[in-house]
């Protein structure tokens, strides 16, 4: 009697922009060796804090690119794709995956039918503002536009058929979940949880900084040009 082959585990490759993040990456990087995530590219923009230097000694590969976020995580892609990695899983340097994230995730790509995917937002900040801007998050991501705070997940294959990430100095995530969308089913793991640093809405104000994001993300899909748009980010 034949039996059938075991099926080879999905190879996975964690991307991680980095720019001064030597006091957030040791706790994600931690994390994802707990979780046994294989293959760790962290791409550094030109830290000046040691950033490069602590990423090597928490066992992640070190790439070093031009700064902006579009480049670095293009970069960090190629490495993962000529490493061999199935699927590309792109993270901030100050969002962790909650334990067992990273098996779900593994789970839920073992369906050959699945493009893409995002995990759900858990705001590390108190009161209802951080709850509802979670809400907003996972519905969006529902919808199929995962932003780079949600733990966007792709397909090797599905990555390289719609072009990748373009050098975009903002929304670059925005960019690539669009092309996606049109290539097949964008998920959101509701079981999967990252937890997200409340960090920039704490230093700018939470108010502000949601604005600020609204109005810009509205003068893009005006086709304000991303290039434009950057100038009001800081």
């Amino acid at each position: 009697m034949l039996t059938e082959a075991p099926r080879r585990a999905l190879r996975l490759g964690v991307v991680i922009p980095a720019l001064n993040e030597a006091s957030t990456l040791p706790r994600l990087l931690a994390q994802l060796a707990e979780d046994g995530a294989e293959r760790v590219f962290v791409v550094d923009g030109g830290s000046s804090d040691g950033t490069a230097g602590l990423a090597r000694e928490h066992g992640a590969e070190v790439l070093s690119s031009p700064r902006g976020r579009g480049t670095q995580l293009a970069a960090g892609a190629r490495a993962a794709l000529a490493a061999g990695c199935d699927v590309l899983f792109f993270l901030h340097a100050d969002c962790v995956p909650a334990a067992g994230a990273i098996g779900r995730l593994r789970g839920a790509f073992a369906d050959p039918d699945l493009t893409a995917s995002a995990m759900s937002q858990e705001i590390e900040g108190e009161g209802l503002f951080y709850r509802l801007v979670e809400r907003a998050a996972d519905a969006r991501s529902r919808r199929g536009l995962v932003f780079g705070d949600s733990g966007l997940a792709v397909r090797a294959s599905a990555y390289e058929a719609v072009g990748g990430f373009r050098p975009l100095p903002l929304f670059e995530d925005i960019d690539l979940t669009r092309r996606l969308r049109e290539h097949g089913a964008v998920r959101l793991l509701s079981q999967a949880t990252l937890r997200v640093s409340a960090r920039r809405w704490q230093r700018e104000g939470a108010l502000r900084c949601t604005l600020r994001n609204w109005m810009l993300r509205t003068l893009y899909r005006a086709g304000v040009a991303p290039e434009r748009c950057a100038r009001l980010y800081p």
